[in-house]
C-alpha cells in the first residue's frame, strides 16, 4: 500500500487539484486547485522553536565569508572589513541575553521539549514566527507560556485553528501588548489576549465585526484592519465605545459611506480617537467626510485614493476646511495660515450655493436649507469667524482683464535641476490655487512655498503674499516671471 500526503500550497499556482482524486475527496482546500499529493520523503514536517532559535542565533562560527568580499573591475574580489560583525555575532549567540528574534519562514511547528525555550532564552520581548507551520493556537501558547517577558508577537501567515475553549489560553498570552495576526483568516478570538494595546489584523477577509469581540478589547489603543472586506460603517461603529482606542487604520477596505447617527443619551463616538486612516476605500460623497467632525478628538487623517477626491483639484484644502479639529493630513501638518487660507477659499468657493439656499449677509436673515447645511455643516460657523461672502451676483467682473490667459515664466531660482516652464494662466486664478498647481508641477512643499514676480530682469521682485488675491490683482502681464521658492 502506497502512502501519499495531501498538501495545500501557499502559492495556489503550484497546486494541481482541490484535494480530490478519481472522484474521491481526500481533503479540502481553501482555494480552488491549490492542492497536491506528495510522497512522504518529499515532506518536511518542520522543526521546533527551540531548534530554529539555536540554528539561527546559536553559533558565531558560521560567518558567511562570501559576504566579506565585493566584486570590482575585471571581476577582481576586494576584501571588505565588517566592523563590529564579531561583536554582533557574539551577542546574538548568547541566547539568554536575546530580547528580539526573527524566525520567519523557519518551518517551525511546535515549541520543543518542556521548558526548553525558558531555559535557553528566557528574556525574549519580541518574537516573529510569521509564515511557519503552526496549525493551532495551542502550539503557539506552548511557546508564549515559557516567555514571561514577551510583549510583541507576530504569528502572521500561519494556519491557526481556534481551540475549543478559547478563554483557557488567555493566561498564555497575558503579557502580550502587541500582536500581529495578518493573513490568518481568524475571527472572534479576543478573549485569548486580555491585555493587548496594539493589534494588527490585516488581510483576514473580515467583513463584519462581532460585538462580543469588541467588548474584550478594552485596553486596545491601536487597531489595524487594513485590507479587509468591511463595507458597512455600522461595523466600525461597534468599535466606537472602545475607551482607549487612539489610532484606527481602515485602509483598503470597501467603505462607501461614513454615518454617525447618535441615539438619544448616547455618549460621543470614539472618545479617545486621534488618528484614522481611510485611504483606498470607496467613499464617494463629501457628507461622509463631514461626518468625521462627530469625532471631537480627531487630529490626524489619512485620506487618499477615494472617489470623492477625484472630483476636485485640491483635496488637501477641502479636507482642511471641512474638518475643524484636524492638525495633520496624509502625514503633513497644517500650519495656522494654511488653515485660514483654506477656510476663506472654502467660503468663497461655495458662496453662490450659500446665497441660493437662503443665505444672507445679515446674520439674522440667514435661512439656509437643510440640504445645504448637510453638505456644508461648518459653513455658518466659518462665516461667523470670517464674515459672510460677497453675493456673486453683485460682483463686477472685468472680463477683458480677468478672463484672458496670461503667459508667464515659472522659475525655481533655488533649484538648478528644474528647468523654467512657460504656462498660460487665467487672471482670475488665486495665489493659493496657483501654489496648488505649482505643488503638482514641481513636486514642491506648498506649506513653505513663497512666490514673487517681476516685469523685467532689472526690476526688484514683488512678494505675492496674499493667498486669496487673484493674479490680475498684481497686474501680471504676458512674459512676466514668477519665482517659486520652497524649503
Amino acid at each position: 500500500m502506497r502512502i501519499w500526503y495531501g498538501v495545500e500550497w501557499d502559492d495556489a499556482e503550484r497546486g494541481k487539484h482541490s484535494g480530490n482524486h478519481k472522484g474521491v475527496q481526500y481533503f479540502q482546500c481553501s482555494k480552488p486547485n491549490s492542492g497536491s499529493f506528495i510522497k512522504p520523503k518529499r515532506a518536511n514536517l518542520g522543526r521546533s522553536f527551540a531548534t530554529a532559535l539555536q540554528e539561527r542565533y546559536g553559533s558565531v562560527d558560521d560567518t558567511n565569508q562570501d559576504a566579506m568580499f565585493v566584486t570590482g573591475a575585471n571581476n577582481q574580489l576586494t576584501k571588505v572589513e565588517m566592523i563590529g560583525a564579531d561583536k554582533i555575532g557574539e551577542l546574538q549567540s548568547q541566547l539568554d541575553k536575546l530580547d528580539t528574534v526573527g524566525l520567519r519562514e523557519m518551518m517551525i511547528n511546535c515549541a520543543g521539549a518542556d521548558e526548553e525555550i525558558k531555559n535557553i532564552s528566557p528574556n525574549l520581548v519580541s518574537v516573529d514566527v510569521s509564515r511557519n507551520l503552526f496549525n493551532d493556537w495551542n502550539s503557539v501558547a506552548n511557546i508564549t507560556r515559557q516567555l514571561c517577558k514577551l510583549k510583541i508577537l507576530n504569528v502572521s501567515s500561519n494556519r491557526l485553528g481556534l481551540p475549543v475553549d478559547v478563554p483557557s489560553l488567555s493566561n498564555a498570552f497575558q503579557h502580550l501588548t502587541q500582536l500581529f495576526i495578518n493573513e490568518l483568516k481568524i475571527d472572534n478570538a479576543a478573549m485569548m489576549w486580555p491585555n493587548l494595546k496594539e493589534l494588527h489584523i490585516c488581510q483576514n477577509e473580515i467583513s463584519e465585526i462581532n460585538h462580543l469581540t469588541v467588548n474584550n478589547f478594552s485596553k486596545i489603543e491601536l487597531l489595524n484592519l487594513e485590507n479587509n472586506r468591511i463595507a458597512d460603517w455600522s461595523n466600525i461603529l461597534k468599535l466606537s465605545k472602545l475607551p482607549r482606542l487612539k489610532s484606527l487604520i481602515l485602509n483598503e477596505n470597501q467603505i462607501r459611506k461614513i454615518e454617525m447617527k447618535r441615539k438619544d443619551n448616547e455618549n460621543e463616538f470614539f472618545p479617545s480617537l486621534t488618528s484614522i486612516s481611510l485611504s483606498r476605500n470607496l467613499i464617494d460623497e463629501w457628507i461622509s467626510v463631514n461626518n468625521l467632525n462627530e469625532i471631537s478628538t480627531l487630529a490626524e487623517l489619512r485620506f487618499k485614493f477615494n472617489p470623492v477626491i477625484e472630483k476636485i483639484s485640491d483635496t488637501r484644502l477641502s479636507l482642511i476646511a471641512r474638518l475643524g479639529s484636524i492638525k495633520t493630513i496624509n502625514g503633513s501638518s497644517i500650519p495656522t495660515k494654511e488653515r485660514t487660507d483654506a477656510e476663506l477659499m472654502y467660503i468663497k468657493e461655495y458662496a453662490s450655493d450659500f446665497f441660493q439656499s437662503g443665505g444672507s449677509q445679515a446674520e439674522e436673515e440667514i435661512k439656509c436649507t437643510t440640504e445645504f447645511l448637510l453638505q456644508h455643516p461648518r459653513y455658518l460657523n466659518l462665516i461667523k469667524e470670517y464674515g459672510p461672502p460677497v453675493d456673486p451676483k453683485f460682483m463686477i467682473v472685468n472680463k477683458s482683464l480677468k478672463d484672458r490667459l496670461i503667459s508667464v515664466n515659472l522659475v525655481c531660482p533655488n533649484r538648478s535641476e528644474i528647468k523654467p516652464v512657460v504656462k498660460k494662466l487665467p487672471g482670475s486664478i488665486t495665489v493659493l490655487k496657483l501654489k496648488s498647481l505649482l505643488r503638482r508641477l514641481f513636486n514642491a512643499d506648498i506649506t513653505t512655498m513663497k512666490l514673487t514676480y517681476c516685469d523685467r530682469p532689472d526690476c526688484p521682485e514683488i512678494d505675492m503674499k496674499d493667498n486669496l488675491r487673484e493674479l490680475s490683482f498684481y497686474s501680471i502681464e504676458n512674459d512676466n516671471t514668477i519665482y517659486v521658492r520652497w524649503k
